[in-house]
């Protein structure tokens, strides 16, 4: 098969000895001598970029702001929709690296290098460019559901759009192009990407290992600000990835090992940093294609390794909780590093639900987007099946007596995990260190250490678990059986104290806001908040049903 010079072909990339990688290289280089196939570091192509494609009340973009049920455009932001293609190949792991697929099963029926591709980008952006921060964060856009997820925008929008920062999310699978020519055949016949999924109803596709190719040509595309690029005429400073849940296992892979070998024309890095969040370590490569794209359980891949740009690597409870149920599921656990070729934070966040309610919202992103995907009204939304969820129509409810999603404001950390990379590479000042959640090993399955409240002990401290109203509970069961029940395990749910309980802890409601407060302001002492996230806390203290 003949390939480009800008493809990966293993001949071809065995041949690229340019001098500007050797700096890349001696930063990044693996101990083990590198197997003779492995793919070695090579400058990606850019992506041919189509748009923007215009919206209408009657053909608008999927998940974008003021249209249909999604919330309006924020205050002094415009958003832009695009297509991009390309051409990608596929991944497996070698004992040393990684190398294109060989030899090309039968069932990647497209081959395993060239494969052609054209995706969409969404770009949510300050309408005046003066106001623009430099900064840009890209996040392959969450497809757990069968379609796309913005986790990071919803969460951290609010922080985007103060400091004038551009997020920019492109849709990362094969089946979510199948979703949305399916969606608005006519806005996205341009599409494509083959969905050829192993098994029915999967929504991994054999396809889809050129993401990883796909992540690398788009931030070079935005870091260059070439022509091409929608940003042209800006000053990017910053380009950041960032993901969530399975996106976030993208983001750590990422970083973890294509951080290495996909590179900048004169070998420097694409991205400058990474905030993987919601993921138990690097996700499969080939997505199943072959038994090498998945690591050994004794692959030191399965940890951050070193690489010339910083992590800060953030989860919530639930994924340590899911985490000790399997024997590699905390595998990905390390120690934080401060050298300059392997800057590394991970930050696990006692309380926080790997899907939760953060603002209280009326209907969060993802209740949005499921009904958008299946053309129906929020009210008309059918029932997720958890345990502790109402089982009727519309926007999803608690029982009574439980508040869920969990509202806990995993976004506050958040927060200061994007403000704290960008010092970090802007100034060198590393943030802070945050302790893991405790594990007792000594039951079979480990279980999290709980307090006398019933909330994990250890991890990222906030006033939520230190001056507790709830025990909040990181994973939901499934009551009825649902096409997305699946996730409940995902949803956290909150048991409020009774006055009783409430009126042993604090003498009366100032006396819990003071406590709280107190707390607050530790949090933004220690790294782990912001201000303007505490003073909302604060706020949201003083309206508490606290006696």
């Amino acid at each position: 098969m003949q390939c480009s010079d800008v493809q990966l072909c293993p001949r071809t990339v065995r041949r690229r000895r340019a001098a500007g990688l050797a700096a890349a290289i001696a930063v990044i280089a693996p101990a083990a001598i590198a197997a003779a196939d492995d793919v070695q570091p090579f400058a990606v192509a850019l992506p041919a970029v189509t748009g923007p494609i215009p919206s209408t009340p009657d053909s608008f973009g999927f998940a974008i702001e003021g249209f249909d049920v999604q919330p309006p455009v924020p205050d002094g932001y415009v958003i832009e929709e695009f297509l991009v293609a390309g051409v990608g190949s596929l991944y497996e792991f070698t004992p040393t690296g990684i190398r294109v697929v060989s030899p090309c099963p039968a069932a990647a029926t497209s081959g395993c290098t060239n494969i052609p591709y054209t995706t969409r980008m969404i770009v949510k952006r300050p309408r005046r460019d003066r106001e623009f921060s430099g900064t840009v964060v890209i996040e392959p856009l969450n497809p757990s559901g069968g379609f796309d997820i913005a986790a990071v925008w919803d969460r951290s929008r609010e922080l985007f759009t103060a400091n004038g920062d551009i997020f920019i999310g492109w849709s990362s699978k094969s089946v979510i192009i199948n979703a949305l020519r399916q969606w608005n055949p006519a806005r996205y016949a341009a599409l494509h990407w083959d969905y050829l999924p192993f098994t029915p109803g999967s929504n991994s596709g054999v396809n889809d290992g050129i993401t990883f190719d796909i992540a690398a040509q788009i931030g070079a595309l935005i870091k260059t600000g070439g022509r091409g690029s929608p940003l042209h005429g800006l000053r990017v400073r910053h380009v950041i990835e960032s993901g969530f849940s399975q996106d976030g296992g993208f983001t750590f892979t990422q970083a973890d090992v294509f951080h290495a070998i996909e590179r900048m024309p004169g070998g420097g890095p694409i991205y400058d940093g990474y905030v993987p969040m919601g993921t138990n370590g690097p996700s499969n490569i080939n997505f199943g294609l072959t038994p090498a794209g998945a690591l050994a359980a004794t692959d030191p891949r399965r940890k951050m390794q070193p690489r010339d740009a910083p992590v800060i690597h953030i989860d919530t409870e639930t994924e340590i909780f899911l985490g000790t149920l399997s024997p590699t599921g905390l595998l990905f656990r390390r120690p934080d590093g401060d050298a300059r070729g392997d800057r590394y934070r991970i930050w696990e966040v006692p309380g926080a639900a790997h899907v939760s309610n953060d603002f209280d919202e009326e209907a969060p992103a993802i209740e949005r987007d499921a009904a958008q995907i299946q053309k129906l009204q929020l009210a008309d939304s059918p029932p997720l099946g958890c345990a502790h969820q109402e089982f009727v129509n519309g926007l999803i409810h608690g029982i009574p007596g439980v508040i869920t999603p969990d509202n806990f404001p995993f976004s506050s950390v958040q927060n200061a995990a994007f403000h704290g990379l960008v010092r970090w590479i802007e100034t060198g000042i590393a943030p802070a260190h945050g302790a893991p959640i405790q594990i007792d090993a000594t039951t079979t399955p480990p279980h999290i250490v709980r307090d006398v409240q019933g909330n994990a002990v250890g991890g990222v401290r906030t006033p939520f678990v230190d001056v507790p109203i709830t025990t909040y509970v990181p994973s939901d069961t499934v009551a009825h059986a649902t096409a997305q029940s699946g996730f409940c395990v995902l949803y956290g749910y909150n048991l409020p104290f009774d006055a009783a309980k409430l009126q042993s802890l604090y003498r009366n409601h100032g006396d819990y806001v003071s406590q709280f407060a107190r707390s607050a302001i530790q949090a933004v002492a220690d790294g782990f908040w912001l201000v303007p996230d505490a003073i909302h806390a604060i706020e949201r203290a003083a309206r508490s049903d606290v006696p």
